[in-house]
């Protein structure tokens, strides 16, 4: 099935479409800002048909409909060959567009840490890893707030067909070692705090803490050892040093523990 480039005319007249203020193209999906029924939402259609990691996405969210910090479904709909998810509209800016805003900003980014460990923190409690957390699935809406999106490539224990092979779906500028080095039984927890503290390394010094390509930081990780450029007056410094360790079970064991590192 050809994917769509706007919206079709039978989905537009189900959803009572009466604007479109904006469409974009995001990873497996087309979005559409669209005024539906008289509230403004996000439309997604599938750009490869819907599949299994859609389903997932879907799944989680439908399970977890009172979770603070995630987008909440309004409905999936059928139309013609193509199923539609509505979703809420989340007013914000992506944090992909506004890091520099975050240079050098010890509070601000801590902040945010601890935000984004209060959303994950009762879906880590499951056992279920996000495993794709970076800034272009993060939205700053204008009270400071995260909301953490796509959560398509989820790991839930409970599901053994996910990701069975050595390989370890994962975006490499903010993937964890054991995603690189395809370790399946090391996701975790552990593996979302990796992420985070990247994202705060990377918003604080504006580059990635192993290299700028995936192959050097790949050459790190296989070296068995890590090393990052250190900033003595950053008040992150702490985080970096408990959570950048290529063995799992040197980075702190619960949240409490990642939180208490950005703690004054």
């Amino acid at each position: 099935m050809k994917p769509s480039l706007s919206l079709p005319s039978e989905l537009k007249a189900k959803l009572n479409v009466t604007k479109v203020y904006q469409t974009f193209t995001g990873g497996q999906k087309y979005v559409f800002i669209a005024n539906c029924k008289g509230v403004k939402r996000a439309i997604k259609l599938f750009r490869y048909g819907f599949g299994e990691r859609d389903k997932r996405e879907l799944e989680f969210y439908a399970k977890n409909p009172y979770l603070a910090g995630i987008p909440k479904i309004v409905q999936a709909i059928q139309s013609g060959n193509e199923i539609a998810i509505v979703e809420e509209y989340v007013e914000g800016e992506c944090l992909n567009d506004i890091l520099t805003s975050y240079a050098k900003q010890s509070d601000m980014i801590c902040k945010l840490v601890k935000d984004l460990v209060d959303i994950m923190t009762p879906i880590w409690k499951e056992r279920k890893v996000h495993r794709d957390l970076k800034p272009l699935n993060i939205i700053i809406k204008s009270d400071g707030m995260p909301v953490i999106l796509d959560f398509g490539i989820i790991k839930d224990p409970a599901d053994s067909t996910i990701t069975e092979t050595g390989f370890q779906p994962n975006s490499w500028q903010f993937a964890a070692p054991e995603q690189y080095l395809g370790d399946k039984h090391s996701i975790s927890y552990r593996t979302d705090f990796f992420s985070i503290a990247i994202i705060a390394y990377y918003l604080f010094y504006q580059e990635l803490p192993f290299g700028q390509t995936k192959e050097d930081i790949e050459k790190q990780i296989k070296s068995g050892s890590l090393d990052w450029k250190k900033d003595k007056t950053c008040k992150l410094n702490r985080l970096f040093l408990s959570v950048f360790h290529i063995d799992v079970s040197h980075r702190p064991r619960n949240t409490e523990m990642f939180v208490s590192l950005i703690s004054e």
